[in-house]
């Protein structure tokens, strides 16, 4: 009995410590397995939020797009609504039941232009042809220019008495009648005419008793004076400074007032009223030609006012 006890024990023991060691080896598989889950549900987890955030990202985009792409087509059809929304349109709409107010029972042609542009603000019979009245010495004024430019003549040429310039001056300034009519008989109005007409002012004619210009033809010389394409610096200057002091400032310089300094040169004539100016303000610098028949002085001041006022 004893020695069959002595070979039962060490099977005993070393089935206990199989035993034992099975357990350790589940539990150690177990631990394994858990760890393997764990790390794959916290990646399947990362991953899962990474595509959510960009599923929002892609849905915040969709939902902000629309509202971008609304309000450009919002944009759009505002221009598309008002056409004429610019700060340099043509504004002949809006002024002129002022305007005919203003002349009322009487004939009248205005040209308006925004030198800086080149763009007609104001047409109103441009190019009606109206007796010129003393407007046609800005056409002679150009005749002398040209001629002192081309050295035919000089500033300091004898003319009706006094020198060229002072002559030139007093024609400008005080709409002397004598000067022009001494330059038309010496040079004659047919050579005179031709020199207008080649310099591009179609619609104007230089005839004895029959000077006619139109308010389109004044815009372009007044036009051309600014910008001095047609004439030196000093010439340019000179005449400018000339309409600046002119002295019969009832019309468009009055209308201007403090808003402005005007150089223009007006003409009157029995019935004829008329004032061809560059305005220089702080809305811009213009042209402004208002031509008349059967008016007064203080209508024009007024429609210069009001068409000031709107641009």
């Amino acid at each position: 009995m004893a020695k069959h006890g002595y070979r039962f024990l060490p099977d005993r023991k070393y089935k206990r410590r199989r035993f034992v060691a099975l357990c350790l080896l589940f539990v150690f598989a177990a631990s394994l397995t858990w760890g393997v889950e764990t790390a794959l549900s916290a990646s399947h987890g990362a991953a899962d939020s990474a595509a959510a955030e960009t599923e929002d990202a892609v849905q915040s985009a969709d939902s902000v797009a629309p509202d971008d792409a609304s309000g450009s087509d919002a944009a759009d059809d505002q221009a598309a609504a008002d056409p004429t929304a610019t700060p340099d349109a043509d504004i002949t709409a809006q002024v002129q039941p002022s305007l005919d107010s203003i002349f009322a029972g009487a004939e009248y042609s205005v040209k308006v232009t925004n030198l800086a542009t080149g763009v007609t603000k104001v047409a109103i019979g441009a190019d009606q042809q109206y007796t010129s009245a003393s407007t046609y010495k800005l056409y002679i004024a150009y005749s002398m220019i040209s001629m002192v430019e081309q050295g035919t003549v000089s500033w300091s040429s004898p003319l009706n008495g006094t020198t060229l310039k002072s002559c030139f001056s007093d024609m400008i300034i005080q709409s002397d009648n004598e000067c022009p009519t001494a330059w038309l008989e010496k040079y004659g109005f047919s050579a005179i005419n031709q020199q207008v007409a080649q310099a591009g002012f179609s619609n104007t004619q230089i005839a004895h008793a029959n000077m006619l210009t139109t308010p389109s033809d004044l815009t372009d010389y007044l036009t051309r004076l600014y910008d001095g394409t047609f004439m030196d610096a000093d010439s340019r200057a000179f005449l400018i400074d000339c309409m600046e002091s002119q002295i019969y400032r009832s019309g468009i310089p009055t209308g201007i007032g403090d808003s402005g300094t005007v150089a223009d040169k007006v003409g009157f004539l029995d019935d004829l009223l008329h004032d061809a100016a560059i305005i220089y303000t702080d809305k811009g610098d213009y042209t402004m030609v208002i031509m008349t028949n059967e008016s007064s002085w203080s209508a024009i001041a007024q429609a210069a006012a009001t068409i000031y006022a709107a641009l």
